[in-house]
Formats: structure tokens, sequence, C-alpha cells
């Protein structure tokens, strides 16, 4: 799940989602605007242009053009710059060494106030989100890269990023023409300064090497290039030749016809794509008005709902017999993980369908703005980055594995998708609660951190090992319990420390925690009881049955 804006994914880490690494749920809108890379085919690959950045329309009302989008997916975090002379920088020339596009620049000496937010961008987005944007933005327009190819957004981030632009040039006015000019020269000159190191390093360019005219001597770069423009005009010379001695003996070549051109296109423009990119947009113009309530009662009564049908299905459950099984020569624990891990792949991939963009942002994606409640159970298997994808699901393998073997198939199918839910559900309550309608979320984070509370609680004493290996037995190790202990102070701590940068779904964490407590609590009660049962019936034994037994 992701905290902040549009998409966050929701990736499991040991202080978080994860097991080894912080889980970038990605969630802050300044995350992804400073981010590098685009997803291909995805809903929220659409390049904004400095062209696109001034060109600035009205529109009716901040909520709507902040609201008015279609869902998609980012993973960067934001961080905040702090200058101690909290100078507001307004010349290219002027920018810190350091400075980064993903921390941005102050564009005022104090942030934005929970009231200037509304009056600015509406009630969609809350004051730290907003504050994180505006440093974005305005630190691209002092760097000069507001108009890179890599500056993507999706469409809830474009309305945002179109009435914060609006607003810095209004009230902190830079030239960003000179400012990009010098950005490009500066990038053109390393550029320069790098192709001629590597000629000189290579021998291919030698400078003063030369008689001739030129001061400087003619390099072999200018030699090759000379014989290859000489080959090329021969070359011409004579297709021209054997074109005209080909008109004249059959008359004038046909002209080719607009149908039989290659026909170029910018990314985007595809009619198909463009097609199906409509059909994708799910969301109303603006998120319905209605109380916190009204907006979360449906979803946790869908919740509830789960959680209900898991208690069910594990209480009645009965593994089938081995040659019922699907693979009957795979351990039941593997078979169950794999094909947790198998549903996650077919749901990653469709992400590069847009066929399936539709389907993907209705179900696959929660969105506080409009969450749909099947939402929280399709985002448990959805992840639209191969990053985010393999650390969840290396760590479903590891640990999913282990407790699988420990509680069984149905006790653990339970757990994992009761954990998932309730994680989605307290994460979509954080986001509705502050009001926050423009972030999205998907992520298996939440089922992870469910499975992983149990598995610890269940051997609480027991001494971590990775993989079984490190740290050898005789070296000094925490328990199980201490380092859910960190994992979840970590979560804690990241919620404290909330209004200021957040990359990580923390709620959700919190919540897969605390349904993973639960269930682990569950477990170990069920467990007393076969013990207690299993006492008595000895108590009650004949003869005969103890010798059976072998107990007499």
């Amino acid at each position: 799940m992701n905290p902040l804006w549009p998409t966050s994914t929701r990736a499991s880490c040991l202080n978080s989602r994860t097991l080894f690494q912080s889980c970038h749920k990605i969630d802050s809108l300044a995350a992804r605007l400073a981010q590098r890379s685009i997803r291909p085919y995805s809903i929220s690959s659409s390049p904004v242009r400095r062209r696109d950045a001034r060109n600035l329309g009205p529109s009716p009302s901040p909520s709507s053009r902040v609201w008015q989008i279609s869902n998609a997916m980012c993973r960067l975090p934001a961080g905040i710059r702090t200058f101690a002379s909290q100078r507001i920088i307004k010349d290219f020339t002027d920018l810190p060494a350091d400075y980064k596009d993903e921390e941005g620049l102050l564009f005022r000496t104090k942030d934005l106030s929970k009231q200037e937010t509304i009056a600015i961008l509406g009630k969609t987005i809350d004051a730290n989100t907003a504050n994180r944007l505006l440093r974005v933005l305005y630190g691209r327009r002092v760097a000069g890269t507001l108009g890179d190819p890599s500056y993507t957004s999706s469409a809830y981030e474009a309305k945002a990023i179109e009435i914060g632009l609006k607003w810095l040039r209004k009230h902190v006015p830079v030239n960003e023409v000179v400012c990009a000019g010098l950005r490009a020269e500066k990038e053109l000159a390393e550029m320069e300064h790098d192709i001629v190191s590597d000629a000189e390093r290579l021998g291919l360019y030698k400078p003063n090497s030369g008689r001739g005219k030129n001061v400087y001597g003619d390099s072999v770069i200018d030699r090759v290039r000379k014989a290859n423009e000489a080959k090329f005009d021969a070359k011409e010379a004579e297709t021209l030749s054997q074109a005209e001695e080909i008109r004249q003996n059959t008359g004038t070549l046909q002209t080719t016809r607009p149908g039989s051109q290659v026909e170029l296109r910018r990314p985007g423009e595809n009619p198909r794509l463009k097609y199906y990119l409509e059909r994708a947009k799910v969301l109303p113009d603006i998120p319905p008005e209605m109380s916190e309530w009204a907006r979360l009662w449906p979803s946790g009564l869908f919740t509830i709902a789960v959680i209900g049908g898991c208690i069910i299905f594990a209480t009645v459950y009965t593994p089938p017999r081995k040659e019922s099984r699907a693979w009957p020569d795979m351990p039941p624990a593997a078979a169950t993980v794999i094909s947790i891990i198998l549903l996650n792949a077919i749901v990653f991939g469709a992400w590069h369908v847009p066929p399936a963009f539709r389907l993907l942002n209705k179900y696959f994606i929660t969105v506080p703005g409009y969450p749909r409640s099947l939402s929280l159970i399709g985002n448990v298997f959805s992840h639209q980055t191969a990053g985010h994808f393999a650390m969840n699901m290396l760590v479903v393998w590891f640990v999913g594995v282990r407790l699988h073997e420990e509680v069984g198939r149905g006790n653990f199918i339970a757990i994992y998708l009761s954990a998932g839910a309730f994680g989605s559900f307290v994460s979509l309550t954080s986001w509705v609660l502050r009001n926050n309608f423009a972030s999205s979320s998907l992520g298996a984070s939440g089922a992870i951190c469910g499975i992983m509370a149990t598995y610890l609680l269940l051997n609480s004493s027991e001494k971590i090992r990775l993989l079984g290996i490190f740290p050898p037995e005789d070296w000094p190790s925490i328990s199980a319990l201490a380092l859910l202990a960190l994992m979840v102070g970590a979560d804690i701590f990241g919620v404290w420390k909330g209004n200021k940068i957040i990359t990580v779904d923390h709620w959700a964490h919190l919540g897969g925690y605390a349904a993973g407590a639960v269930a682990a609590g569950v477990m170990r009660r069920q467990q007393q009881l076969r013990k207690e049962r299993e006492l008595e019936r000895r108590k009650n034994l004949g003869i005969i049955d103890r010798i059976k037994e072998g107990r007499l």
C-alpha cells in the first residue's frame, strides 16, 4: 500500500513490509514526481513536458482538478531539504552541489498551513503532501528539469502539478527558460568532456597531431568522417544513376500512398493504446461528497465478512488426499505458497497489458477518494514493479513455507487473507480520516506482515538465524520476539515521523502485524486446547487401549 499519493506500492520489509529492506510503498506524490523510470504501458506513464506545464488552463475548482485522474503507479521516496539560512534559491547557478530533484528546494520560509493548502489544492491532499509536492516542483523549476522526458505523472498528479505550478509561478517567479537553458548547456559540456576524454583514452582523438591548415591538426575522427562522407557521396551518386536508368526503361516510378508509408507516433498516440487508456479511467471527475463513515462503512463491512469467511474456511477445511492434489509430489506448504506467488505474477503481468487496465484500476488498487470494497483483497495480489514483486514474493516464500508447516493450509490461507484485508482497511481509514483522497495503494505487504507476526510470535523464544545458517549457533543473536518488536517499533516511529517524510505505508504494516498477533493468539489457544483434550483422553483410556498405544 502506499501512503502519500497516487499509487503507493507495498513492499514488505524488516522494518516495514520487507524482510531485508524498507518497504517502498511508494507513497508520496512528491516522491513520484522525482521518479526516474517509466513503467511501460502503465496508466501513469504520461510524460509531462515543459510546454504542458506552461499551458495551464483554468479548471472548475481545486478539488476537481486534483481528483480527476486515473490510477497509476510510481515508486520514489521524497525527501525534504532544509537550509540553515532559509534562503530561497531562484537561479540555476545558485543550486547547491548536493541538490536532488526528489528533495526539491524551499519555496518559502514557512510551510503552507492546512487552511492555505485547502485554498490552493482543495481538500483532496493534506498539508504535508502539498508542501513536499511544491518543494519538488519548485526545485525542478530552478534546476530546469520540468521538461525532462522522465518527468512522469498519473492523472491525479497531473492535476495537482498543474495547480501547484500555477500557484508557484504566481507567487514565486523563476525564469524557467533561462534555468532550463543553463542546465542544457551544463549537460552538453559534460557530455562533450566525456566524449573527448573517451576518444583520447582509446586513441581516436589526438589534438594538434597534424600539420595542415587546422592549427589543432586533423584528428583520427576527422579523417574517418571525411572518408565516410566520400563513400556516402559516391554511393548516393550511383543510386541516382540507377534510378534514372529505371525511370527511362519503365516510366515514372509510382509514388507511395499514405497507407504504404511508415507512420511514426509519439508514445501514447497509438489509437489502440489511447482507447484502453480512456477505458481505464474508472473514477468520477471529483470525489463524491460524503461523510467519513459513509466512505468507510462498506469497506469495513467487507473486511469483517472476509475475516469471518476465513475463520469458517480454517474451521471446515480438510486436506485433500494425495492423489486429489494438483501437485501430488510437492509438499503442501510449497504448493500453497507457489500458488500465491503465481497469482501475484499473473496480476503483475496484467499491469503491462493495456486491455486489463480497466479491471485492474477497479479491483486491484485501492483509492481512498472512491474506495471499492473488493479492492481491499485485490490489491493484496497486485504489484506494478518487478522489484516490488520480487521482494514481496521472496519474503512470502521464506516465511510462508515455515508458517504453513506449523499451522496447516487452512489456517495459513486464513491468516494471509485476513491480515491482507485488515491491513488494507487500516491504511484506507488512515487516508480517509486525513482527507487525503489522492493517494492509492496496492501490494502484499499487509498480508506479509501478518504471517511474519504470527510466525515470530509462535516461535518467540527461538533465536533468529538468516536462512538457518547465519549467525552460527554459538554466536549471540536476537530472539524472534525481539525482531518483531524492532519491526513494529520501526513502523510506529515512521507514523510518528510522518509529518515530515513518508515513504512507507506504516498504517498498513501495523494493521497486518495486529492481525497476525491475533492469529498467533488463536493458534496458541488451539494448541493448548488440543493438549488438554489429549491429556483428558489418556486419562480415560482403559487397560486394553493403553496396551495398544504402548503406554502400559
